[in-house]
């Protein structure tokens, strides 16, 4: 399943993008006598991104432009899984 929010990072608006694989249940046998071990719940892969405005002088408009910053996240040490266990958490 794929989910999106909107979050503050060093008071930057930045949209955060991940899928999340859901628990999987145990199951002890299947009727050809093999089994499942089930697994947890986890986040697969996850994008941060900052939008903003860009006048493009060519066509004379504006234009929203948006910028991946996960590697730049990553390095600077926020633990962006986190923060998406938290948003899954928060109902």
């Amino acid at each position: 399943m794929e989910y999106e929010f909107e979050t503050t990072i060093e008071e930057a608006e930045v949209t955060i993008s991940f899928d999340y694989q859901p628990e999987e249940s145990t199951v002890l046998y299947y009727s050809d006598g093999s089994g499942y071990p089930g697994c947890a719940a986890s986040i697969e892969s996850y994008g941060v991104y900052w939008s903003k405005r860009k006048y493009n002088s060519i066509t004379e408009k504006w234009e929203d432009v948006e910028i991946d910053v996960t590697e730049l996240i990553d390095e600077l040490g926020f633990d962006v899984e986190q923060m998406c266990w938290d948003y899954l958490n928060e109902d």
